[in-house]
């Protein structure tokens, strides 16, 4: 039976919502409205720039585009029409994890048919309905890397990692929106482009300190980290003053020790990473037993022990996780406990609680 038996309203239902999309470069979001019946009118709902779909009819739709589709894509010689491009829109707003729906679309663009702006608005939005999807993130990237070429401006890769952050707080845990923003961080260190981290590294201290339980944003610092400690050229850019925590860290013989002429902005590195314990103290402090934050502990442990390698940087971290580990120890014994045990079995730092 054709699929316009099935349910005669499915090409109006998409031709509606093309037209939205099309007429609104402002389009913000896409989400389901629960409606279980049908109310005798347009399923489809816009307001305020925001689009949504009735609930009662996402099968017939899916199943009207999707069979659309599939016997386009069995064709050997493709037309490209109108209709292609409105089934697509609709059947990617619906479900954005079939991959052969972004090929369609990537050879439309090839083809001149979309516009690559247009295509980040639109997979914009979609992000807003599934903000977890891969498939989203390799589209958006794709566009990027063999389409727009741009690294360089600092407008059009900050507003992808403003994307990026937007998705990571539409779903907990977001690690493919954490990479899709590293990826972009990469390029443009690649492009020489070292303002954008240190950008991101004051943004997402924030959003860390209001996402205390969420891991994937911290292993996302983390690599910002190991990037500002490896390249003086990424340290340039931060604003934050580094030298209260050396103080606070080190006593005097400590940090006339770590003094390396030929590398100036070594304090500096080893300051940065400081502040990022102290935060990470801080809110241990405020909020107690969160796996996240005792987990993010640990590698910056790791990190000044193994990537300095100095005896008096190891001897400081033993008297300050001591520190810690004994004012916390009554408020977070179980997690104490075993960062104390992580501490002497990976980092052979000997600490006894009190």
């Amino acid at each position: 039976m054709d699929s316009d038996d099935n349910f005669p309203a499915a090409k109006r239902i998409i031709t509606e919502i093309q037209c939205i999309v099309n007429s609104d470069p402002n389009l913000k979001e896409f989400d389901l409205v629960i409606q279980p019946e049908s109310q005798n009118k347009s399923p489809v709902i816009y307001i305020d720039h925001c689009l949504g779909l009735e609930s009662w009819c996402v099968r017939h739709v899916y199943e009207y585009v999707y069979q659309k589709l599939v016997s386009v894509r069995k064709r050997l010689k493709r037309q490209v029409s109108n209709e292609t491009i409105t089934l697509l829109t609709s059947a990617l707003l619906l479900n954005p994890e079939v991959l052969t729906f972004w090929n369609m679309r990537r050879e439309l663009i090839l083809d001149g048919y979309l516009k690559p702006d247009d295509e980040l608005q639109f997979s914009a939005v979609v992000l807003t309905f599934k903000p977890k999807c891969a498939e989203i993130f390799t589209y958006r990237r794709w566009i990027f890397f063999n389409i727009l070429k741009d690294f360089s401006c600092n407008d059009i890769v900050l507003n992808e990692l403003a994307v990026g952050l937007t998705a990571a707080a539409g779903y907990p845990s977001n690690y493919n929106a954490w990479n899709h923003c590293f990826w972009f961080i990469q390029k443009s260190l690649e492009h020489e482009n070292f303002s954008l981290i240190s950008h991101q590294w004051e943004k997402t201290k924030v959003w860390c300190s209001e996402h205390i339980s969420d891991h994937s944003c911290m292993q996302y610092r983390q690599r910002l980290l190991k990037c500002l400690v490896a390249d003086k050229r990424c340290l340039q850019h931060l604003e934050c003053c580094t030298s209260k925590s050396l103080l606070r860290f080190f006593n005097s013989d400590e940090r006339h020790k770590l003094m390396r002429p030929s590398e100036d902005y070594f304090g500096e590195a080893i300051g940065v990473a400081l502040d990022e314990l102290y935060f990470n103290e801080d809110l241990i402090v405020m909020y107690h037993s969160h796996e996240s934050l005792w987990n993010h502990r640990r590698f910056l442990c790791y990190l000044l022990v193994n990537i300095y390698k100095i005896d008096c940087i190891k001897e400081a971290l033993m008297k300050n996780e001591r520190r810690v580990s004994t004012k916390l120890l009554n408020s977070n014994e179980l997690y104490v406990k075993k960062h104390v045990l992580w501490l002497q079995t990976a980092l052979c730092i000997p600490i006894k609680l009190l």
